[in-house]
């Protein structure tokens, strides 16, 4: 079995609870709660890009994104479609985001478990805003928010001629303003508020 490794290796937020590493086919997650956790890579499986943050770590690899809890003390896996390509990944310390060209993928550090969302097929992310307790997508067709407690991703269709106009993100709140209302999603909401 070859393991072929990108020039792209672990990368590590200094308040991370996890370290990757790489070797003998296997990606390898360590933490002070969970020891030593070996997740094996397939043959021809290239690591494409690692990284992690608090209680969670990532791998993009060529096939499948791998996601390591210090919490739940394991790895889990989310598999790509033939074809499917990474464009965008946030490792935050709590979560973890990856948007490709078809879906929304989001890893709960807390409970290792992930979550996506399908993206349309004209449907086109023009934005991302993100802090440590959610993050909100802006496309063409809808707003779609994720934060780790609300269990999964929380969507709110624009109208045909409605525009986003303004987006502030402070004090865990995402506030998204366009031509007819405004939107506000944050951690302890449940899911996106509404104001004409």
């Amino acid at each position: 079995m070859a393991l072929i490794v990108s020039p792209v290796v672990a990368t590590a937020n200094p308040q991370a609870e996890v370290a990757l590493r790489f070797e003998s086919g296997m990606a390898i997650a360590t933490s002070q709660l969970s020891g030593r956790r070996e997740f094996p890579l397939g043959a021809q499986e290239v690591v494409i890009s690692s990284g992690s943050s608090g209680i969670n770590g990532m791998v993009v690899t060529s096939r499948r994104l791998l996601g390591f809890s210090s919490h739940a003390l394991t790895w889990s896996k989310k598999d790509l479609d033939v074809n499917e390509k990474v464009l965008e990944r946030e490792i935050l310390p709590t979560f973890s985001l990856i948007r490709t060209d078809r879906h929304l993928y989001g890893f709960r550090g807390v409970n290792g478990l992930w979550l996506e969302e399908a993206l349309g097929v004209r449907e086109q992310v023009s934005c991302f805003h993100s802090n440590d307790y959610g993050a909100v997508f802006i496309t063409n067709e809808r707003l779609i928010g994720f934060t780790p407690l609300i269990g999964g991703f929380a969507s709110k269709p624009l109208d045909v001629h409605e525009r986003v106009v303004g987006v502030d993100n402070e004090s865990g709140l995402i506030v998204v303003s366009t031509t007819r209302r405004t939107l506000v999603f944050g951690s302890r909401l449940s899911g996106w508020e509404e104001f004409e």
